[in-house]
């Protein structure tokens, strides 16, 4: 006992003095040998590793950038400094899976509840929608901000007109090829988060605004809307903690089916009380903790074929991917013959030079001394070399047979831009052998192929940045001409922020509405 304690003591203590370092790192300004050094390993890593670095960029192109960049730094920076300059240049290879990380500092505990008693940052108060160069305020979680009305524009922050910063945030992150309702979704869901990687953060911001009175100038401050300690509070508080416990205990009984950042299922299904002809099955992720799919979906197809659904609507909305084998399940669910769901997985090598600095985390747990003797061998193992190059086999390149329940019906499936990676790999399957009616959007992931499968972190060791590179390609085995695109729906639905003060979910107001007049 005492040495599992002591082990413990060391392994805490070892952490914070890597948790300072870590730290130091990024406050620090690092020299111009440095910051070279940092870019000459991200770019060696793409030509290296990346399967997909010439898609839709040439070599020329992307070398020119890379010279560029490098014969600009000429000065020592910070991390931050260095990410705001280097994320955009790697956003060129337009991957949605290729990206730089800046993570940020990494806190004690009592920096943390520190944090937290001093409230959130200014713009993390507020939702945010863009639409057509636009930002609107679709959601405002602090009740005390009355001065900022759900549908007003923003028209600036802090001087800054809201085209330059949308362009300037749209920067730090890419899409799949050429899609553009990625970028959208995207900052819909982090848009505090990408404007603080942009601009510094500050403790309130300068708002400039129209709504339906007009123009104003309002101030958003770092506020914590639950700072009073009133009886009414207090009491408010208790009644939250047992609704909390209440709802803790249908967590557990139900956390295979996953839930999102609003306590929402991820996994749902819906028989429609109305029309009981019609069913919703919405899967907002493939990829969660705790998750069972094969349980979700076998108990889903069966409830289909008791009740004798002829319509299915397949909410894909919002599901940046995840697991291709549950996507492939889910596949199997929805189509009556057999079918191969991807190729092999195409690589650029068994290894490359900056494998040394790959974040443990993101592989396994063990450490340096084993881990890269056992990365070795397993790629000596699972990456083979024909005549075409370097693949990994993919258990989803198997020819499946359909699931016992599978459905045959009516389907109708929702998507938009952020119905990336695997989702748009299920989505090109199901549209490639003609199964089901789609509406929504241009999903952010590509048709023909991303690249993804094996995702390691690779470390900067001078600046603390980490450089998001996926190794393999995957791709569907019925690709289409059009090159460097998402899936289209039949039918293009796109809510506006009108829609979202209205309460209307006009996706599936249409989906619904195609249903009803099928059945007249």
């Amino acid at each position: 006992m005492k040495k599992i304690i002591l082990v413990l003591i060391v392994a805490c203590l070892a952490s914070c003095i890597s948790s300072k370092k870590y730290n130091q790192k990024l406050k620090a300004k690092h020299s111009v040998y440095k910051l070279k050094a940092d870019l000459a390993i991200i770019k060696k890593s793409l030509e290296e590793a990346h399967p997909g670095l010439y898609w839709y960029i040439t070599k020329q192109k992307i070398d020119f950038k890379f010279d560029s960049l490098q014969s600009i730094i000429k000065d020592s920076m910070s991390s931050i400094a260095f990410y705001r300059m280097t994320a955009p240049v790697i956003s060129n290879v337009k991957c949605g899976h290729t990206r730089l990380i800046y993570a940020g500092l990494k806190l004690s505990k009592k920096e943390k509840a520190a944090n937290k008693k001093k409230g959130p940052a200014p713009l993390s108060q507020l939702q945010y929608k863009v639409e057509n160069d636009k930002l609107f305020i679709s959601a405002n979680k602090n009740k005390a901000l009355t001065q900022f009305k759900v549908g007003a524009q923003i028209l600036s922050i802090d001087s800054v007109p809201t085209e330059q910063f949308l362009e300037k945030t749209k920067r730090l992150f890419s899409t799949d090829g050429y899609n553009q309702t990625f970028y959208e979704e995207v900052l819909n869901k982090s848009f505090a988060a990408y404007y603080y990687l942009t601009f510094p953060k500050r403790d309130s911001s300068l708002i400039f605004l129209r709504d339906s009175s007009g123009l104003c100038v309002e101030y958003l401050k770092t506020e914590n809307p639950d700072t009073t300690k009133s009886k009414k509070n207090v009491e408010k508080r208790k009644k939250q903690q047992q609704e909390d416990l209440a709802k803790r205990k249908i967590k557990r009984k139900n956390r295979y089916k996953g839930f999102d950042e609003n306590q929402q299922p991820l996994l749902d299904f819906k028989i429609d009380t109305a029309l009981e002809s019609m069913a919703f099955l919405k899967v907002k992720s493939f990829s969660f903790p705790h998750n069972n799919f094969h349980k979700f979906f076998r108990e889903s197809f069966q409830s289909l074929q008791a009740s004798k659904i002829e319509n299915l609507i397949l909410d894909l909305r919002g599901n940046g991917g995840g697991n291709l084998m549950s996507c492939n399940l889910l596949f199997r669910y929805l189509y009556n013959q057999p079918h191969q769901f991807t190729t092999r997985a195409d690589m650029k090598t068994r290894s490359f030079a900056s494998q040394k600095y790959i974040e443990k985390t993101s592989l396994n747990k063990f450490n340096s001394v084993i881990l890269f003797p056992f990365l070795w061998a397993m790629n000596q193992l699972l990456i083979k070399k024909d005549s075409l190059g370097y693949y990994a086999k993919l258990p989803t390149q198997k020819l499946k047979k359909p699931k016992i329940n599978h459905y045959t019906n009516n389907l109708i499936v929702l998507i938009n831009g952020y119905s990336f990676s695997a989702t748009s790999l299920l989505s090109a399957n199901l549209q490639s052998v003609k199964r089901g009616y789609f509406i929504g959007e241009e999903t952010g992931g590509g048709y023909n192929q991303c690249t993804a499968g094996s995702i390691p972190i690779i470390n900067l060791p001078n600046t603390g940045l980490k450089l998001r590179l996926p190794l393999k390609e995957i791709k569907i085995t019925q690709p289409r001409e059009l090159i460097g695109r998402g899936v289209f729906p039949y039918l293009e639905v796109k809510p506006t922020i009108s829609d979202v003060l209205k309460g209307k979910d006009v996706v599936m107001d249409k989906a619904m509405e195609k249903i009803y007049k099928n059945l007249d």
